[in-house]
């Protein structure tokens, strides 16, 4: 069997053969005529038109970069790829990001909070690391509120797999690309308001414009007032946004943009419910809360950002791109901190105030354009990047007591608890060159080979004495990607890729060392077609990820069970299948079903053979569905509908086991065109008031019911 070194070396030398010979070839054939030459500019421009889906109204992306720099359309992509389009997002009400990812094909959303706020996502059994904000990464914690309001974006861009090209060290799950709304020339915009159950009240405006008679230079501002309850006993939260942006033409083909986002969110904690000491989950009503009503969970995000973009004659563009991003939490919270006797109910609980502030900074510049060679026109992508992080913290540990869950009581007092001085940090840098060269040497192939040379450090330390207590420095890496395509018709093409990975490691050896990071690749084959004019796009993958030198324990250390060593071996694998788009006038659709299978291929021995990723369902299935007619007998009216089903998940293994049902929920959604720019639409999610556990845990707290039966009224304006 090949080394998967030499698999990569192979499958890169066989494609500059293929190339090579293909250029040899072409050779001999004679220089085009001048005219040709003269409109090739013109045809490339097209390819890289607005990429924007706000005004397509379609479920189809007609265009992504989240996998490249480089706008192109799914099936000129070799990596699988959801898309979630305005359209979308304004149909369903979607408001948060992990409520998209939640009914996104192959993604699991774990929720660590009644709120949502805090939460960890995962993609092929693997958490994704990172989210890109107009590509360009910032860190994703467990304990930050995941991204901005959706108002903000056109579009959510899902790629499943490594992404290292563009983002550098990360977990081989993913990435997710939130491309925000642009400022546009011609006076638009929306106004609207959201009512439902749990006391929902939501506002959001929207308006775009040029603010010079010649257009050059233009502006947009959204702004978003969210407050709302819970099904679960006293939570609630209270969400502000605002967002702005110009956009200045400094020339025909330069542009310079600006912008700003400020997101605040003030809520009631709920770190959910404890398992009982037989490894169950409770059998409690779903509005039962385990903590005080005086609990806090604050959240501010601020991001600030500039981007300069040219654009040349041929189709190519230059762009530089600027982001900071700070983010600042705190929260107070009294919480189930053991197992709950399952005859009386009672379970311990602890109070803990806990503080964190991050500071991102990522800057970004590259080229993406065409180049000629043997007669074909081919595109190259050159790039680099440097981001930091600066992050710390302090937390506090307050008095204890006993809280019963089958008698709750929200009203115990929250102590006054000092949290001093910040007593953690970390501060990570990445500097990485990346590029990619997009050959075409025949009519019906096009090879990519790419990949990224970067640098990465990272160290530990007490932000109050200075103190460094680690670092990791694993010197420079290089991380390939290395993909071929096949058109099998106008409409379909067949890919395969090859990517590598590399993540960082917190655990030490016996003496006392930082692990060198783990390594891994992904190999993945698949379909991608368009239908019906391209208002459909399909997809169907399979994938394998290996992820090895993962921390274990170093068994040659028995007295010191803090010794690991780099021996662990785990494997992903899986299928994918996604269509999206528009089935029929006025008939918009997306569905899409997933399988994973995770497991411990080296491990300690009562590991090897199991699931490593049990929180993440084998099966998985989402869909959603509109029509609306325009005319008829039921002219102006819509209906819609949609559907999540996953089997079952669980926290733990052996005795220590617990376990989640699979479960299924059905939405519907019924909607009116009062007249020509206003909408009216009612949703109810769970319409047959499923009970579930959304997110089981064999900790002492973060069982987490599902949201039970809620209705929504929507009514927008469009101007």
């Amino acid at each position: 069997m090949l080394h998967r070194k030499t698999l990569a070396l192979a499958i890169g030398l066989a494609c500059l053969t293929m190339s090579a010979s293909a250029f040899a070839q072409e050779g001999s054939v004679p220089v085009p005529e001048a005219k040709a030459i003269e409109t090739l500019p013109e045809v490339q421009v097209t390819a890289t038109a607005d990429d924007s889906s706000e005004s397509t109204r379609s479920y189809a992306a007609h265009a992504v970069t989240v996998g490249s720099k480089i706008a192109q359309t799914l099936k000129e992509t070799p990596q699988s790829i959801s898309v979630v389009t305005r359209q979308r997002l304004d149909d369903q009400n979607i408001t948060k990001i992990e409520d998209v990812l939640k009914q996104t094909t192959g993604v699991n959303v774990t929720r660590l909070d009644g709120a949502g706020n805090f939460n960890t996502i995962q993609a092929r059994g693997f958490d994704i690391g990172s989210i890109q904000l107009d590509g360009l990464a910032i860190s994703q914690g467990a304990n930050y509120s995941t991204a901005f309001d959706t108002a903000i974006y056109d579009r959510i861009e899902v790629l499943r797999g490594p992404a290292g090209l563009l983002q550098g060290a990360g977990e081989p799950g993913g990435t997710i690309n939130l491309v925000r709304k642009r400022a546009r020339r011609d006076l638009s915009g929306s106004a609207g308001f959201m009512l439902g159950s749990s006391d929902t009240r939501r506002a959001e405006f929207d308006v775009t414009s040029k603010l010079d008679e010649a257009g050059r230079i233009r502006g947009r501002i959204v702004g978003v007032v969210d407050n709302r309850e819970s099904f679960v006993n006293a939570v609630e939260s209270k969400k502000f946004l605002g967002y702005g942006t110009v956009e200045i033409d400094l020339s025909s083909r330069t542009t310079l943009s600006l912008g700003a986002t400020h997101q605040k969110i003030d809520s009631v904690v709920d770190q959910g419910l404890p398992a009982m000491a037989n490894y169950t989950l409770p059998k409690v009503p779903r509005s039962t809360f385990v903590g005080s009503k005086n609990n806090v969970q604050d959240m501010e995000t601020d991001d600030l950002f500039a981007e300069l973009e040219h654009k040349f004659d041929d189709g190519g563009r230059f762009k530089f791109a600027a982001r900071q991003v700070d983010r600042g939490m705190i929260y107070k919270a009294l919480r189930a901190n053991g197992l709950a006797n399952v005859a009386t109910g009672d379970v311990a609980y602890q109070t803990v105030n806990f503080q964190q502030a991050t500071k991102n900074q990522n800057l970004d510049a590259y080229y993406a354009g065409p180049f000629e060679l043997g007669g074909r026109t081919h595109q190259i992508l050159l790039g680099i990047n440097h981001s930091t992080e600066d992050a710390k913290n302090r937390s506090i540990y307050g008095p204890t007591g006993t809280f019963n869950i089958y008698n709750p009581n929200n009203d115990i007092a929250y102590p006054a608890l000092d949290l001093g001085n910040y007593t953690g940090g970390t501060q990570q840098t990445q500097t990485g060159i990346y590029g990619q060269v997009q050959l075409k040497p025949f009519d019906r192939w096009t090879f990519l080979l790419g990949g990224r040379l970067g640098r990465w450090e990272t160290q530990s330390f007490n932000p109050s004495t200075g103190v460094i207590s680690s670092t990791s420095k694993p010197g420079t890496q290089f991380t390939p990607l290395m993909s071929v395509i096949y058109a099998l018709t106008d409409n379909s093409s067949l890919y395969g890729s090859y990517a590598e990975t590399f993540v960082g490691q917190t655990a030490i050896d016996k003496n006392g060392l930082l692990l060198s990071p783990r390594t891994g690749f992904q190999i993945e084959l698949g379909v991608k077609s368009e239908w019906l004019n391209k208002r459909v796009n399909s997809s169907f993958a399979l994938f394998r990820i290996i992820d090895k030198d993962r921390a274990i324990e170093d068994t040659s250390t028995p007295l010191n069970a803090n010794d690991s060593i780099a021996g662990g071996k785990v494997r992903s694998e899986g299928l994918e299948a996604e269509v999206s788009g528009q089935i029929a006038p006025g008939w918009e659709l997306i569905a899409g079903y997933a399988y994973t299978a995770t497991k411990y291929l080296q491990a300690p021995i009562a590991q090897v053979g199991q699931a490593f990723s049990t929180i993440t369902p084998r099966h998985s299935f989402n869909l959603w569905t509109k029509h609306s007619w325009t005319s008829g007998t039921f002219n102006r009216w819509s209906l819609a509908g949609g559907l999540k089903a996953v089997s079952d998940f669980s926290s733990g293994s052996g005795a220590t086991r617990v376990v989640g049902d699979g479960y299924t929920t059905v939405s519907a959604q019924v909607g009116y065109q009062i007249d020509s720019s206003t909408t009216a639409s009612l949703t109810i999610n769970n319409l047959f008031d499923k009970t579930y556990y959304e997110k089981v845990s064999n900790f002492g707290r973060q069982n987490l019911y599902g949201e039970p039966r809620s209705v929504m009224l929507a009514v927008k304006k469009m101007f």
